[in-house]
């Protein structure tokens, strides 16, 4: 694909997106909150207030001020803009690890030796990246309707997880390429990390967590392997260390937390750790069983393409089961998701918690599948994956995003956005996967079942979205 045919793609795609997005308005509740204040108080005046009363996320609450008070157009265009970012840049990251280059269109060394043989340099070099992108795009259609809209398409929400987490995404260009480049970029390119890394550091604790992780590991990396760290990854891991820290010092935070106790889980401070780890452990296993499952499926399906390629065939019939399993729900069939959350998993104030004692063997039998998946998949993806390590980390990353809220009273009740940045691990992983199918056939095949899975599903849920109604103007 040609650059201007990807520019032109681009276009519609975004014209799509706005389209979209011209339906939606301000909901009830923390929009109309937002605005609010937004156009009662200054910049400084707000951001001061919400620091000492509420909440550390600074950058995050700044674009909040900015698009409140511009208007619901100015929202329409920059979430537009943010939602086809995403997936671009995920996909881009992907290629930078998977392949050790940043995958411009039109850059031969996406594909792999034989394949560029085979298909020619630019043109299956395009192909293939592009097909990345599409996989990524496919994404959205994979997770769950209400993990998707309140990420996505509710006005507070979209603004801090999508464009947090797509700037979260671009900051870590300059590591990936420091790490996997194959050639060593001058000492100014990847400037744009900078303001990036700052407003994913203090929006999203997951996304900051995420961030600052990964870039001292590719420190820890660098120095290990050059004894030297890039001047510019050096100073872009120090300011989000700084912006991290500064989230987390917020004096606002300790009151936010006494009342969304109070609030949400009023037996919140008297758990024990080992009540802690279980509710979280449930909840998390519960997550891939419900809300995350087709997204893990596809992401099994890309493990099958790869490892079939390379004549590992043996490992894919546990894959073939577990996938049957995680999609039984839609029949139904509640035997492999139901694991006892009682009225816990409705979100809401929970006064009453789940407990081991109280769990049914089919519950256990639940958790247990589901622990299993999960362990299988770390070690496929270290069999399959290219870049092993980097690519369990990021596997573990998306884990361990949903685990911190072992720390957070609102585990019940912060609904299925928490999901939205394991769901965007796992899309990294699908196209990093797409990337190393090295046979045309293969990742057509791969695409077309991406781009069915994807359809099947968003209809599946379309009563979930028509019934959305707080989202829509």
């Amino acid at each position: 694909m040609k650059k201007r045919n990807f520019m032109i793609f681009g276009a519609l795609m975004f014209v799509g997106i706005l389209f979209v997005l011209s339906f939606v308005g301000y909901s009830d509740g923390d929009d109309a909150f937002f605005y609010q204040y937004a156009n009662q108080m200054g910049l400084f005046e707000y951001l001061s207030w919400r620091y000492e009363t509420w909440v550390g996320r600074m950058a995050a609450e700044a674009l909040v001020w900015v698009t409140f008070r511009s208007g619901i157009w100015f929202w329409r265009v920059v979430n537009a803009a943010m939602l086809l970012c995403l997936p671009v840049g995920i996909a881009g990251l992907a290629g930078r690890i998977v392949r050790g280059d940043s995958h411009r269109v039109g850059d031969e060394a996406c594909l792999p030796s034989r394949g560029r043989e085979r298909e020619g340099e630019a043109a299956g070099a395009a192909r293939a990246w592009f097909g990345a992108v599409l996989i990524c795009f496919c994404g959205y259609l994979w997770m769950d309707a209400m993990t998707l809209g309140y990420a996505a398409v509710w006005v507070n929400g979209s603004i801090f997880y999508t464009w947090s987490f797509t700037c979260g995404i671009f900051a870590l260009f300059p590591a990936a390429d420091a790490v996997f480049g194959r050639k060593r970029a001058p000492w100014y390119a990847g400037w744009y990390a900078l303001p990036c890394c700052v407003i994913a550091a203090m929006s999203i604790e997951q996304m900051g967590a995420v961030l600052l992780t990964l870039e001292i590991i590719a420190c820890a990396v660098l120095l290990g392997k050059r004894r030297a760290v890039p001047v510019l990854l050096a100073v872009q891991t120090a300011l989000t260390a700084l912006s991290f820290a500064t989230l987390f010092l917020a004096p606002g935070n300790e009151l936010r937390i006494a009342q969304e106790t109070q609030t949400w889980m009023p037996m919140f401070d008297t758990l024990s750790v080992g009540e802690h780890l279980f509710l979280t452990l449930q909840w998390l296993l519960s997550s891939f069983a419900n809300e995350n499952s087709v997204v893990l499926c596809a992401l099994w399906m890309f493990l099958a393409f790869v490892l079939w390629e390379r004549k590992k065939r043996v490992l894919l019939w546990p894959l073939a089961i577990f996938a049957v399993a995680g999609v039984l729900r839609f029949f139904g069939v509640s035997l492999f998701c139901d694991m006892g959350m009682g009225e816990a998993a409705a979100g809401g104030q929970v006064l009453s918690l789940p407990a081991m004692s109280e769990l049914t063997a089919g519950n256990i039998f639940a958790m247990v599948w589901w622990s299993a998946a999960l362990v299988y998949t770390l070690v496929l993806l270290v069999l399959a994956a290219r870049a092993p390590v980097t690519m369990a980390l990021v596997y573990l990353a998306g884990i361990a995003s949903e685990a911190i809220m072992y720390f957070s009273p609102t585990m019940y009740a912060s609904g299925a956005r928490v999901f939205y940045l394991t769901d965007l691990c796992v899309i990294f992983l699908t196209a990093g996967l797409f990337l190393q199918i090295e046979n045309t056939k293969r990742r057509r095949w791969a695409f077309g079942l991406a781009l069915f899975t994807g359809i099947l599903h968003f209809g599946v849920q379309i009563p979930a979205y028509l019934a959305a109604g707080g989202f829509l103007s």
